[in-house]
Order: C-alpha cells, then sequence, then structure tokens
C-alpha cells in the first residue's frame, strides 16, 4: 500500500513539473514536432478575374497595392482584365479621368465638353453601384463655359488609395446607363453583368474622380484562403533544395 502511495505522489510531481515547464515556454519534448501556420503557396486557380473598363483612363489599388492601370492613356477605350488574388475584407480605390485638359476641362483641341463612365467586376461577385463612395477633384469648364473655360482642381490626397484613409465626408457614386456612357465595342467583349457605369453626380463637368469601396468577404459567399500574409507563413509544401 505504501509502495502504492509513493509511486502516485511520485507521478503526480511529475506531471505538475512538465506542466509547469510548458508553462513557463520550456521546450516540448524532442518527440513532440512544434505547431506552425501553415498555408498552401498560391496557385492561379486561387485568383478571381478583374475586368475593368473607364472613359477614358484609370489606375487601381486593392488593399493599398497597385494592381493595374489602363496602360492606353485615353484613347482607344479599352478593358482591362488581369488576374488578382483577393483578401477580405478588401479595400478598393480608383482615380478615373475623362479625357479633358486640365486648364479648360475640354477635349479634342478644346473644342467640346467629354462625358465620362467606370465600371468594374471582379469574379468574386464584386461589382460597381451606388454603394461605391466618389469625389471630384477636378472639375470644368465650371458652369459649362466654353468661351471662357476654367477648372476648379482639389490636390490629390497622397495616401487616397490607403486601407485606412478616411472617406467618411464623401458622397456616394451615381449610376448610369449603357445608353449615356456609351461604351466601345471593346467593353461588349467582356464580362460585366451585374456591374452598373458609375460617376459623381455631374458625368460632364467632373473630370478626375477617386472611388472607394471596402468589400466585407466575398458577395459570392465562397471561402477563400487569406495569402495577404504569406510572407511571414510557413508554405505547406516540401522545402527547396539548396543549390550548389
Amino acid at each position: 500500500m505504501k509502495r502504492f502511495l509513493w509511486t502516485a505522489i511520485a507521478v503526480a510531481a511529475c506531471l505538475a513539473t512538465t506542466q509547469l515547464a510548458f508553462q513557463v515556454g520550456a521546450q516540448p519534448p524532442a518527440n513532440q514536432r512544434p505547431t506552425t501556420n501553415r498555408i498552401g503557396k498560391p496557385s492561379i486557380s486561387d485568383t478571381v478575374k478583374a475586368n475593368v473598363y473607364a472613359d477614358n483612363w484609370f489606375t487601381l489599388y486593392i488593399n493599398g497595392e497597385h494592381v493595374a492601370v489602363d496602360s492606353i492613356k485615353f484613347m482607344p477605350h479599352n478593358v482591362v482584365s488581369v488576374d488578382i488574388l483577393p483578401a477580405y475584407p478588401m479595400t478598393i480605390a480608383v482615380m478615373a479621368k475623362d479625357n479633358a485638359d486640365s486648364e479648360t476641362g475640354m477635349e479634342y483641341a478644346n473644342t467640346s465638353i467629354g462625358d465620362a463612365g467606370f465600371i468594374l467586376k471582379f469574379g468574386d461577385g464584386t461589382v460597381t453601384n451606388a454603394g461605391w463612395k466618389a469625389k471630384s477633384f477636378s472639375h470644368g469648364p465650371i458652369d459649362h463655359d466654353t468661351k471662357n473655360p476654367k477648372v476648379r482642381n482639389l490636390p490629390i490626397p497622397e495616401n487616397w488609395y490607403a486601407i485606412d484613409f478616411d472617406d467618411k465626408s464623401w458622397g456616394f457614386a451615381k449610376e448610369y446607363s449603357q445608353q449615356q456612357v456609351g461604351p466601345k465595342e471593346p467593353f461588349f467583349a467582356h464580362d460585366f453583368s451585374g456591374a452598373s457605369f458609375i460617376w459623381t453626380d455631374d458625368i460632364e463637368l467632373d473630370n478626375t474622380v477617386i472611388f472607394r469601396h471596402r468589400v466585407a468577404a466575398a458577395p459570392d459567399g465562397k471561402s477563400r484562403p487569406d495569402f495577404s500574409n504569406l510572407n511571414n507563413i510557413v508554405p505547406d509544401s516540401p522545402p527547396r533544395r539548396p543549390k550548389r
């Protein structure tokens, strides 16, 4: 009986010592591998297609990173289609410009006032609509005065594309029909179903506009891996062989 009692006390003491060792940060036993957050490397199947069309030009940021720009400055109109790796919540920021002279607000050698428009669709269901924030930073010709054209410009904030940029005071975008914008042929060869053309309230005189939108979760409801912190995670794949 005494031998059994002393054995029980010894076992209890050993367990307590082991538990205390782990609590103060001691290394686990050699046969127990430490747990590490692992995630597979992203592949092209993890991306979604982004289709973007602007009258006349745009540059696009997602979560503070520059991901696309219209490679043709103003004309001809074209659709930019790229693969993106989404991470939610997702902050989208776009600067869009109409083909307008910076001093007169007019186009085609200062002979006319142009219109504008912007539309976007991601493969996860993200689309442009009246829920996007929009603010004009260049407006003209003021009062449609084409004889003495003047432009009102606001300074572009340096961090307008940042995730934590404060756009609470901005208004919302206005939706426009295809007939109002008049997109050119490349638009019809790409998928923009469910998306709306947007701009500010003045599609003729507001020539430089910044849009912002936050997507809390994938609109299509699909669960996707978050690869945004991949550089700080050990990929779940065999290590590369050292170079000789």
